[in-house]
């Protein structure tokens, strides 16, 4: 059974819109700043006790590839118990390698740049690293978090936002979806391509324009007081059933 807690919620319905159509993907992927590159999909043990980020790995997701790699922050080296010949490091709001330039056929990154402040200019390096296919997984709505290592909540995107991206960046949008629930946080998941005919038969049908989900269900009026309870509600239950764990040890 998967704990589908406030901040894991909207993480597992990404995984599920990925699980869609990832198996159509080949080529070379990579995931940008994509750490252990866990989906994060873990069992209620490993939430409380253990690591709540363990799971299932992305490249597990994109089946047909021929290639996957991962890219990390620079100082994060020594961070991740990857193979060395699947990692890469990059610094999104630098100037990339050239070698790196539309080097893969996707380029897939899960609620990375509400980190980057020079969000135009990792947005353009996504693009860049591209030759045709950028995943991008966001929030529209999340409580404010800061990492232990330093990295800081920065941004918050609308499908407007997100829209202008891609457009701006070469990239049409040949998929959108939001993620709706109460009590939690809300993701916005997008596809762009660079050769988007290419991709008519799997996405024509799928493409949602902007006004059909900016409606009063997700414009993040769910994002309430009782979202607040839930968090604190949720972090109590983790900090008591650690303790209990050790005193029973």
């Amino acid at each position: 059974m998967i704990y589908e807690g406030i901040f894991r919620r909207p993480r597992i319905k990404t995984n599920k819109i990925l699980a869609k159509f990832s198996h159509h993907f080949k080529g070379d992927v990579i995931n940008v700043s994509g750490a252990s590159d866990s989906d994060k999909q873990t069992n209620f043990w490993d939430y409380y006790f253990g690591d709540y980020d363990k799971g299932k790995r992305y490249k597990n997701y994109f089946k047909n590839c021929n290639s996957y790699t991962i890219s990390n922050y620079p100082r994060d080296k020594t961070e991740y118990s990857i193979n060395e010949d699947e990692m890469i490091f990059l610094d999104l709001e630098e100037e990339i390698d050239s070698s790196l330039e539309n080097n893969f056929d996707v380029v897939f990154c899960h609620t990375v740049l509400e980190h980057v402040f020079d969000v135009f200019k990792a947005f353009q390096n996504l693009a860049d690293l591209s030759n045709d296919i950028v995943i991008v997984v966001v929030p529209q709505f999340q409580v404010i978090h800061d990492y232990r290592r330093g990295y800081r909540d920065y941004w918050r995107f609308t499908p407007f936002s997100l829209d202008k991206l891609f457009e701006k960046n070469g990239l049409e949008v040949i998929y959108r979806e939001t993620t709706n629930g109460i009590s939690e946080s809300m993701y916005l998941f997008y596809v762009g391509s660079k050769r988007p005919e290419k991709w008519e038969d799997i996405f024509e049908k799928e493409i949602v324009p902007p006004k059909d989900y900016l409606n009063p269900k997700n414009d993040g009026s769910q994002y309430t007081q009782l979202s607040r309870l839930h968090i604190k509600f949720d972090f109590l239950v983790r900090m008591i059933l650690k303790k209990l764990k050790t005193f029973l040890k």
